[in-house]
């Protein structure tokens, strides 16, 4: 598959390198004092008032959003989360490998998107079932829109051919951009995509057209207000959008999650943190996981080696 619409980016700063392989992050006002990790001993509050609460159910995956949480299982099957019951509820009549949450607001409800080998589903609120959209994706991803009334969501798909597609609520139908990516990610109406070079790309919604930012990475998420990505390093990467650069934060790291419910990463141990914008660092939290959701108001979720399901709970 070509990319020729997207030319060969300029690396990211060599300068940005650590004096110690340990796990913790602090930000100075000089842009290049190296930023360094350091492991456990500063947590802020103690364990028992902040920790991560099973949950009954067992799922390979989860995704939040502002008031929903939706999971898969091993099987394929789909599960909803119910707050009254702090419990999963099975949704019948769908096989899923991927489902998608986001785009809440005080005005509208999450949406809820998934696709299996063969179709895309919607979620239906009113029928509480999924309903089947035209189309074949291998990823998906959902967030908050706000650029016109066509899209009062950002629903974002990529087929096997890393072709993109925008989904159209005026034409109820994906609609192609032009490009191709191997990730894209939304939030806070912002999309965000990676080729298959690990060239950054970030989406302008009023001229319809990708912009290449400096710098290559393994894969992206998108917060409120920051995006943050990982290298093949395993290095974490936060978007400075003053100087258009992505700055060194930590390593090694795993997966990151960037919501409205904070920034959390997971390090290649599993062990759990949880980024601190007060003190600019990343703060342990006692556990372990494999994956992790950070949603914009449902809370934060994850799973851990066992398929275990947890919840973050604030004091």
């Amino acid at each position: 598959m070509s990319d020729t619409l997207f030319p060969s980016a300029p690396a990211i700063p060599t300068y940005l390198k650590f004096t110690k392989e340990i796990f913790m992050s602090r930000k100075t006002a000089c842009s290049n004092v190296l930023l360094v990790l350091v492991c456990g001993t500063s947590l802020v509050v103690p364990a028992s008032a902040q920790h991560f609460k099973q949950v009954k159910g067992s799922l390979t995956s989860v995704s939040a959003g502002r008031n929903e949480v939706f999971g898969i299982d091993a099987d394929d099957n789909v599960w909803r989360y119910s707050a009254s019951s702090k419990a999963f509820d099975k949704i019948a009549k769908v096989s899923l490998t991927n489902v998608a949450v986001g785009g809440g607001t005080l005005s509208q409800n999450d949406e809820v998107w998934g696709f299996n080998a063969n179709f895309v589903y919607r979620f239906n609120y009113s029928k509480k079932e999924f309903v089947q959209i035209p189309g074949i994706l291998t990823q998906i991803a959902v967030g908050i829109g706000n650029q016109d009334d066509c899209h009062p969501y950002e629903v974002w798909g990529l087929n096997s051919g890393d072709e993109i597609f925008r989904f159209n609520y005026c034409e109820n139908a994906f609609v192609q951009v032009s490009g191709f990516l191997t990730h894209v990610a939304t939030g806070g109406g912002d999309v965000w995509g990676l080729n298959s070079a690990g060239q950054i790309f970030h989406f302008n919604l009023a001229a319809e057209s990708w912009q290449q930012v400096s710098g290559t990475l393994g894969t992206i998420s998108v917060g409120v207000n920051d995006v943050w990505g990982i290298n093949g390093s395993s290095q974490v990467f936060r978007y400075d959008s003053k100087t258009g650069l992505f700055n060194l934060v930590a390593a090694p790291v795993g997966e990151v999650a960037a919501g409205g419910d904070g920034v959390w990463a997971i390090n290649t141990s599993n062990e759990i943190f949880r980024f601190d914008p007060s003190r600019e660092e990343f703060v342990q939290v006692t556990g372990s996981l494999k994956n992790i959701a950070a949603g914009s108001g449902a809370g934060v979720f994850g799973v851990n080696s066992a398929d275990q399901v947890f919840t973050f709970v604030r004091p």
